[in-house]
């Protein structure tokens, strides 16, 4: 079986992104994983810990689920045997 690289990719980005914004939002809430998000804050240009931040952190881990999910289908495409 071979992955569609592109569907996969955004099915993969919008996992990612979605996740990320319900955790963020609830770590802000509930103060729940707070350190890990200031551990991560630096490397995301316009994350905070705020809800507007948690918009931000979606999107930057949209973008990241993208590549990768891209990467992991062209990789598993490469390798399959059909």
């Amino acid at each position: 079986m071979r992955l569609n690289p592109r569907a996969f990719a955004l099915t993969t980005a919008i996992i990612a992104g979605g996740l990320s914004l319900v955790l963020n939002i609830l770590s802000v809430l509930t103060g729940w994983a707070r350190d890990f998000f200031y551990i991560i804050a630096p490397f995301h240009p316009g994350y905070s810990f705020t809800v507007p931040g948690a918009f931000v952190g979606a999107f930057w881990m949209f973008i990241y689920g993208y590549i990768l999910g891209a990467v992991f289908a062209f990789i598993y495409n490469l390798i399959s045997k059909e």
